[in-house]
C-alpha cells in the first residue's frame, strides 16, 4: 500500500464518494465526485478507501438505516487517519447504495475522538445536498474542527452506569478487539470509552466503526458496533450491563466518574488488567482532593497556588465528576455557603458548581422534587444565567433515551425558573410539542400572574398550533379546565394586559382555547354556554364576542348566543358586534327563526342599516326579507294586541332593508318596491307601514293595494271592488304616466332637528308611543317622524291679500282647480274612507260590526287632489303618518253621520 507524505498538521482534506457516471478518478460507479485534494493526493486516498467501498453500511445487509461513523488508520505506523460518515443513498437505477464523506489527514488529528465529536457537524455531505456540491472543495482548518469536536463530546450525554459496563469489558481484556452491544447512534457511550482508554488500554490505536463493517481485513477496527452476525468473530463482547467480577466493576465505576480531561495518561500503553486497575485507583486518589479545595475556598483558607489550580480546567473536570454523585443536600449547602462567602478569583469554579447543580436538578427532580428544587434555587442565588441554563438543558435532553411526562415537567419548570425564553430556545422547541394541550394551558395559567407572562402566551399559542396540525377535535381535559376557569378569562386578561396585546389579539386567544376545548366546528353549544363566565359584565362580554366568531357558520347558534348575552344585559354595541359575524341575508333568516324572540330586532336592524351593501348584497337582503314575509310571523306573534308596536316594527324593518329616504326629500319606496312588498298582501300594520314609507308617486298605488286587500278580506265580489276602485286606478296611472319619475333618493331617514323622539314637528298632537317588550330596541328607532311642515297655500288672516279681480282668495283658489284635480281629490277621499273603515271597522283585533243599513252623509271642505302639491298632499294621510299633519292649515276631514 502506498504510504504517501504526511500532510500538514493544521490541514484536513475531504473527499465525497457517491455513485456517478463521471467520477473524478475516471469511469462510472461508486467513487470520488468532490475533493479538496490535488490529483496525486486523490489518487493515493482513493486507493486507500477503495473508491468509498472500504466500509459498507449495515443497511446494505438488510439492517436498519443509520448514519454510520468510522475512524481508520493507514500507513506503516498508522500515521494517516481517515474519519468516515456513511449515509444511505440510491444509484441511478434506484438500487440501494451509499454516500461516503471522508476527512483525511494526520492520525493525531483525524481519529476516533474527532469523528465522534463531529456527529452533528453541519458540514457533512448528504444525498439531498450532493447536486449542489462543487467538485472542488476547500480544505478544512484542523484547529476549528477540534474545537467543534470538543463541544460535541459533552460528558452528560453518556449515562454513567452504561458507560461503566462498557469500560469493565475493556479493563478486563485491554488488548482485544471489541463488539459493543450498543446502537450505532449511541455516540455518547462510544465517546466516553474512546476518550478514557484510547492510547491507554493496549498498544493498538482504538479505531472504530459504528453501523458499518470494513471490506479489507487488514483494516480491522478494534471497536465495532453493528448488528451483523459475523461481526462477533474473534471479538470480546462489551455490554452496558457489565458482567465483570466485582473488583473490575468497582474500578470501571471509578473510571466512569473521572472526567476524561482530568486523567493523566501513562507514559506507555497498559496491557494488563492489573496495571489498568492500579492506574485508575491512582487517578481517583489524586482527584478526590478537589472537594477539599472547595471547602477551603469557602472558609477563606486557600493559598494562591491552590486557588489557581481550583479555577483551572483540570479542576473543573474533577469537580463535575465528583459533584455528579454527591448528595443533593450536601451540594445545596456548599452552594449556599459559597454565595455567602463569595470567594474571589474563582469564577470558573463557581460556574461549574452552579451548572452541576442545575444538571443534578434535571436528573433527579423525579426522585426527590423538594430537594431538587432547593438545589436549583441555590444555583440561581449563585448567579445561574439563562444561557448557562440553556446549555445544561440541551445537554440533559440530548442524553435522554426518551423524554417522559415527568422529564418534560422538570424541564419546563427548570427553563421557566432559570429565565430561558421558550420562544427562542431550541430544546423547548422539541420539548413542548410532546406535551398535552391541557398541560400546556395549565402551565400558561400558572405563569400568567408571574414574571414569566411571555412564556404563558407562548405555551397557549403552542397548544393551539399543535391542535391545528391534528384532527382539530376538542379535548375533554381542556373542557374541564374551561369550566373550572370560566373560559380561561383571568389568564387571558393577565396575558393581554401585561403583554400589551390588542383587542383583536385577545379575541384570537379566546378562539384558541375554544378550539382546543370544543373543536371546530362546534356542534353542541350547551356545554360551551355553561363554561362562560358567570359575571358577564365584568368580562365586558369578550368571551361572547370571540365565541360568536367561532360560531359564525351556524346562524342558529349565533342567535342563541346573542339571546343569552342580551338576557345578561349586554349593551347594544356588543350585540351588534356579535351579530356582525353573519351575512345580512342570514341575519334576516336567523331572526325569522327566533319564534317568540323579537327582542333582537333592534340589534339586527342596526347592523343592517350600518352596512354599505353592494347591489348584489342588497338584492340578497330583500329576497330574504320577502321570503320571510318581513318577519310577519314573529311580529304578529310578539305583539298581537299592539298594532302600533307592530307598525313600528315593520317600519323599522322597511327602513333597514330598503334604506329609502323620506318622501319629503324626494325619497321613499318606489312604485316597483311597493308592488313587490304588497304583492302577497299583508297585515294591516304592515300595509300601513308600506304606505308610510312610500314615495310620492307610490302613495296612491299603495293605498289602492291596501283597499284591494281589505275589500277581499271583507268578501266583496271582485266586480264590486273593481267598480269602486276603477277611478283611482286610472287617475293614478294617468298621473304617473304624465310624469317622468326620478329615481328616489336613498339614504337614512333624517331626524327632525330639535324635535323630541316620538313627537311630530309643529303644533300637531303626538302619536301615542309604542315600545317592544323587553325594550331591546331604542324607542327612537321605531317612532315614525313625519317630515317637517312646509309652507302651505293657505296663509293666515294677517298674510292674506285679495287677488287683482277683488275676489276672496278662497273663492279664487276653488275656481282655479281643474275638473281632473277635483276628480282625483274625490277619489282620494274615497280611498281614505275605505282605509278608515278597514283599519277601524274591520280589523282583526275586534269582531266585525253587526250589519246595518247606514245612511252616510259626507261633508268635504275644498282641497286639492291627493297627488297635487296642496297642503294635504304635503302632510300625507294621517293613517300613513300616524298623526295630524303639522303646520298651520289642517287637512280636510270627512264627517260621517250614521242613522239606522
Amino acid at each position: 500500500m502506498t504510504t504517501g507524505p504526511l500532510p500538514a498538521s493544521d490541514r484536513v482534506d475531504q473527499i465525497v464518494f457517491a455513485w456517478s457516471d463521471r467520477l473524478l478518478a475516471g469511469g462510472r460507479g461508486l467513487g470520488p465526485v468532490a475533493t479538496s485534494l490535488d490529483a496525486d493526493g486523490l489518487r493515493v486516498w482513493n486507493e486507500r478507501l477503495a473508491g468509498g467501498d472500504v466500509a459498507v453500511g449495515q443497511w446494505l445487509s438488510g439492517l436498519a438505516e443509520c448514519a454510520a461513523l468510522g475512524a481508520l488508520r493507514f500507513g506503516r505506523r498508522g500515521e494517516h487517519g481517515a474519519a468516515l460518515r456513511l449515509v444511505p443513498a440510491r444509484d441511478p437505477n434506484g438500487r440501494p447504495s451509499q454516500l461516503v464523506h471522508a476527512l483525511v489527514g494526520p492520525a493525531s488529528v483525524v481519529n476516533a475522538a474527532l469523528v465522534l465529536g463531529l456527529h452533528r457537524w453541519p458540514g457533512w455531505s448528504t444525498p439531498e445536498r450532493l447536486d449542489g456540491t462543487p467538485s472542488d472543495l476547500e480544505p478544512l482548518d484542523a484547529t476549528a474542527l477540534r474545537t467543534h469536536a470538543r463541544a460535541g463530546l459533552d460528558e452528560p450525554a453518556a449515562p454513567r452506569d452504561a458507560l461503566a459496563g462498557l469500560l469493565a469489558g475493556v479493563l478486563a481484556a485491554p488488548c482485544d478487539s471489541y463488539l459493543a452491544d450498543i446502537s450505532p447512534d449511541d455516540v455518547g457511550l462510544a465517546a466516553g470509552l474512546v476518550r478514557r482508554l484510547d492510547g491507554v488500554a493496549g498498544t493498538t490505536p482504538l479505531t472504530m466503526l459504528l453501523g458499518a463493517q470494513v471490506t479489507r481485513p487488514e483494516l480491522r477496527p478494534r471497536l465495532l458496533a453493528v448488528g451483523l452476525p459475523d461481526a462477533r468473530n474473534g471479538r470480546t463482547p462489551l455490554t452496558t450491563a457489565g458482567g465483570a467480577e466485582p473488583g473490575a466493576a468497582r474500578v470501571a465505576g471509578l473510571l466512569a466518574d473521572l472526567p476524561p480531561g482530568s486523567l493523566t495518561r501513562p507514559r506507555a500503553p497498559l496491557t494488563t488488567a492489573a496495571a489498568l486497575a492500579d492506574w485508575v485507583e491512582a487517578e481517583h486518589q489524586r482527584a478526590t482532593g478537589v472537594l477539599e479545595l472547595v471547602d477551603r475556598a469557602i472558609a477563606g483558607k486557600l493559598d494562591e497556588r491552590a486557588r489557581h489550580y481550583l479555577n483551572g480546567p483540570d479542576a473543573q473536570e474533577q469537580l463535575r465528576a465528583h459533584l455528579r454523585n454527591a448528595g443533593m443536600e450536601w451540594l445545596t449547602e456548599r452552594l449556599l455557603r459559597w454565595t455567602e462567602a463569595n470567594p474571589h478569583g474563582l469564577t470558573e469554579a463557581a460556574r461549574t458548581l452552579r451548572q452541576v447543580a442545575a444538571a443534578r436538578y434535571l436528573a433527579e427532580a423525579g426522585k426527590d422534587r423538594e430537594a431538587a428544587e432547593q438545589l436549583l434555587q441555590a444555583a440561581r442565588r449563585m448567579g445561574l444565567t439563562a444561557p448557562e441554563a440553556g446549555r445544561v438543558l440541551a445537554n440533559w435532553y440530548a442524553g435522554l433515551p426518551e423524554a417522559t411526562s415527568a422529564d418534560r415537567y422538570s424541564a419546563v419548570y427548570f427553563a421557566v425558573d432559570a429565565g430561558i425564553d421558550p420562544a427562542s430556545d431550541d430544546t423547548f422547541a422539541r420539548l413542548l410539542p410532546g406535551m398535552k394541550a391541557a398541560d400546556l394551558l395549565g402551565w400558561s395559567r400558572v405563569l400568567a400572574p408571574s414574571e414569566h407572562v411571555s412564556a404563558a402566551l407562548h405555551f397557549l399559542r403552542t397548544a393551539h398550533r399543535q391542535w391545528s396540525r391534528g384532527d382539530r377535535r376538542g379535548d375533554e381535559d381542556v373542557r374541564a379546565l374551561m369550566r373550572e376557569t370560566e373560559m380561561f378569562h383571568e389568564t387571558i386578561h393577565e396575558i393581554v394586559s401585561r403583554c400589551g396585546l390588542r383587542p383583536e389579539d385577545e379575541n384570537e386567544l379566546y378562539r384558541n382555547v375554544l378550539h382546543l376545548a370544543y373543536g371546530h366546528p362546534v356542534t353542541d353549544l350547551a356545554p360551551v354556554l355553561g363554561a362562560l363566565p358567570a359575571d358577564a359584565e365584568a368580562t365586558q362580554f369578550r368571551p361572547w364576542a370571540a365565541l360568536a366568531e367561532v360560531l359564525a357558520g351556524d346562524r342558529a347558534h349565533v342567535f342563541q348566543l346573542v339571546a343569552q348575552a342580551r338576557r345578561r344585559k349586554a349593551p347594544a354595541p356588543v350585540l351588534e358586534d356579535m351579530l356582525g359575524v353573519m351575512s345580512s341575508a342570514d341575519l334576516v333568516r336567523g331572526l325569522a327563526e327566533q319564534s317568540g324572540q323579537p327582542s333582537l330586532l333592534g340589534a339586527v336592524g342596526q347592523v343592517l342599516r350600518k352596512r354599505a351593501a353592494t347591489p348584489a348584497e342588497q338584492r340578497a337582503i330583500r329576497e330574504a326579507a320577502l321570503a320571510e314575509r318581513f318577519l310577519a310571523g314573529l311580529v304578529e306573534e310578539a305583539w298581537p294586541d299592539e298594532p302600533g308596536t307592530r307598525f313600528d316594527a315593520y317600519s323599522y324593518l322597511l327602513k333597514a332593508v330598503y334604506q329609502a329616504g323620506d318622501r319629503a326629500d324626494g325619497g321613499g319606496l318606489t312604485r316597483a318596491e311597493v308592488d313587490e312588498l304588497v304583492r302577497d298582501g299583508g297585515t294591516g300594520p304592515f300595509l300601513l307601514a308600506v304606505v308610510a314609507h312610500a314615495a310620492r308617486d307610490a302613495v296612491v298605488p299603495a293605498l289602492l293595494h291596501a283597499a284591494h286587500r281589505h275589500a277581499a278580506d271583507l268578501g266583496l265580489p271582485s266586480e264590486t271592488v273593481e267598480f269602486a276602485l276603477r277611478g283611482p286606478h286610472r287617475a293614478a296611472e294617468a298621473r304617473t304616466a304624465a310624469r317622468t319619475p326620478a329615481e328616489p333618493a336613498r339614504g337614512a331617514l333624517p331626524q327632525p332637528q330639535g324635535a323630541p323622539q316620538g313627537q311630530p314637528v309643529g303644533g300637531g298632537p303626538a302619536r301615542a308611543a309604542s315600545a317592544f317588550p323587553e325594550q331591546s330596541i331604542p324607542p327612537q328607532h321605531f317612532a315614525f317622524d313625519p317630515p317637517a311642515p312646509r309652507r302651505d297655500h293657505f296663509p293666515s288672516d294677517s298674510e292674506r291679500e285679495l287677488p287683482g279681480d277683488g275676489r276672496h282668495p278662497v273663492v279664487a283658489w276653488i275656481t282655479g282647480r281643474t275638473v281632473q284635480e277635483w276628480a282625483i281629490a274625490v277619489l282620494g277621499l274615497g280611498v281614505a274612507v275605505l282605509l278608515g273603515l278597514w283599519l277601524f271597522g274591520g280589523s282583526d283585533e275586534a269582531p266585525p260590526p253587526r250589519r246595518v243599513a247606514p245612511t252616510v252623509t259626507v261633508t268635504v271642505s275644498p282641497s286639492a287632489s291627493p297627488t297635487s302639491t296642496s297642503p294635504a298632499a304635503g302632510a300625507e294621510s294621517p293613517a300613513a303618518e300616524g298623526g295630524t299633519p303639522a303646520g298651520g292649515g289642517r287637512s280636510p276631514q270627512p264627517t260621517t253621520g250614521k242613522t239606522p
